[in-house]
């Protein structure tokens, strides 16, 4: 019985275990994507259509002044990305 006992804890553990590390390794979402988006269809809407992130990003850095202060801080660190991959 006590063996029994241990053995379902001891598989309930191993099965949260491995609902966390699947939920750990699931993309996390974009926050550059959520506070923008609505700005990107008003200050790039042929951008947005050709559904090419790069050229909305790019567009978006271009217009940055435009953006509110989330969008704003977003397109910053996409910039700064940017320009780390670029000199490597």
């Amino acid at each position: 019985m006590i063996l029994r006992t241990i053995r379902i804890l001891l598989g309930g553990t191993a099965m949260l275990w491995g609902a966390g590390h699947a939920v750990a390794q699931q993309p996390q979402p974009d926050p550059g994507k959520k506070a923008c988006v609505q700005e990107a269809r008003r200050l790039c809407p042929a951008e947005m259509k050709s559904l090419s992130r790069k050229k909305v990003e790019a567009c978006m850095i271009a217009k940055i002044d435009q953006t509110s202060p989330g969008c704003h801080a977003a397109m910053l660190r996409i910039k700064a990305q940017r320009e780390a991959s670029a000199k490597r």
